[in-house]
C-alpha cells in the first residue's frame, strides 16, 4: 500500500514537468524588413535594398533616394525601402515637423510643394503569392472634381478630406545582372490620386533559405553536411548489421565493403614499404625485394 501511494505521488508530481515540456513557445517576431512565406516557407529578406547616409555592407553610403518617373502623372517620385528617405525634407504638406524624418516617400510638384505618401513601415506582407509593403499616413488626399482632377485648393485639402496618401510597393524576382545592386523601380499608377502604386524588381524578392548569420539557423553548407553526415552514418551502421546478420562476418570484416577499403589501405602503404625496403636494400647491399614485400 505504502510503495503503491509513492509511486502515484511521483506520477502527479511528473504531470506539471511534462505538461511544461510540451507548451509551445512563441514564435520570435521576425527581423525588420524580413519575412517568411506561407505558403512555400522561403525566407526574404528586403534590407539589402534600403538606403542609408552612412551605407550597409550592401549599399554605399549616398544622400539620394531611390527614384521612379512618373511618366503621365505630374510628377516623380522619390522614395526608400523598409527606412526614410536620405534627403532632407523641410517642409511636407500636412505632415507634422516631428514626423517629417519619417518620411518614406514623396513627390514634388512643378511648384515646388512636396507631398508625402508614405510613412516608413519594415513590416513585409504576403498577399496570396505577392510580397508587399505598404507606407501609409502621407500628406492628405486632394479633393477631386466631377473629372476626378485634384482641386488646387489648400484649405479644401486640409479641411474637406480626411483621407490621408499611401503607398503600395509590389515586388517581383528578378535576377538580372543589371539588379545585382539597385532595384527597378516602375510607377503603376494612382487611380485616385492619394494612393500609388509601385512594382519592383529585384533579386532580393526571389526569397531562399535562411540566411547562415541568423542566429539559431544553419547555412547551405552547413545543411550539406549535415544530410552528408547521415548518408554516411545509415551507411556503416546498415553495412555492417548486414555483414555480421546476413553474411556471419567478424572483426574488420563487419565493415561494408571491406575488400574495397582493404584494397585501397595496401594500395596507398605500398609505396611507403618500398621507399623503406629500398633504404635498407642500398644500406645493406644485397636486399631481397620481392621476399618482404606485403
Amino acid at each position: 500500500m505504502y510503495i503503491s501511494t509513492t509511486m502515484s505521488l511521483l506520477l502527479l508530481s511528473s504531470i506539471p514537468a511534462a505538461l511544461a515540456s510540451t507548451e509551445v513557445k512563441p514564435k520570435p517576431s521576425p527581423k525588420p524588413c524580413t519575412i517568411h512565406s506561407t505558403s512555400t516557407g522561403s525566407f526574404f529578406d528586403l534590407r539589402p535594398l534600403q538606403l542609408t547616409l552612412d551605407g550597409t555592407k550592401y549599399q554605399t553610403a549616398t544622400n539620394e533616394s531611390f527614384h521612379a518617373r512618373g511618366y503621365d502623372y505630374p510628377a516623380n517620385f522619390t522614395l526608400n525601402f523598409c527606412g526614410p528617405v536620405v534627403e532632407p525634407l523641410d517642409y511636407v504638406e500636412g505632415i507634422s515637423e516631428s514626423r517629417v524624418v519619417n518620411v518614406s516617400a514623396f513627390y514634388k510638384t512643378q511648384k515646388g510643394h512636396v507631398y508625402s505618401i508614405g510613412q516608413e513601415n519594415d513590416e513585409l506582407i504576403f498577399r496570396g503569392k505577392k510580397l508587399l509593403l505598404n507606407y501609409t499616413m502621407g500628406s492628405p488626399c486632394p479633393v477631386l472634381d466631377e473629372d476626378g482632377v485634384p482641386v488646387d485648393s489648400d484649405a479644401a485639402t486640409s479641411k474637406a478630406n480626411k483621407r490621408r496618401k499611401s503607398t503600395l510597393l509590389s515586388f517581383i524576382c528578378d535576377t538580372s545582372p543589371s539588379l545585382s545592386t539597385r532595384p527597378a523601380i516602375s510607377f503603376l499608377g494612382s487611380p485616385d490620386h492619394c494612393t500609388y502604386i509601385f512594382e519592383v524588381r529585384s533579386r532580393y524578392a526571389c526569397g531562399g533559405t535562411i540566411q547562415s548569420e541568423e542566429k539559431g539557423t544553419l547555412g547551405p553548407g552547413a545543411v550539406f553536411g549535415v544530410i552528408l553526415g547521415i548518408a554516411l552514418l545509415v551507411y556503416l551502421i546498415g553495412g555492417i548489421v548486414y555483414q555480421r546478420n546476413v553474411m556471419h562476418q567478424r572483426g574488420w570484416k563487419q565493415l561494408p565493403n571491406y575488400s574495397v577499403w582493404a584494397g585501397l589501405f595496401s594500395f596507398i602503404s605500398r609505396p611507403r614499404f618500398l621507399h623503406h625496403y629500398s633504404r635498407q636494400a642500398s644500406t645493406s647491399g644485397n636486399f631481397d625485394f620481392k621476399s618482404n614485400l606485403p
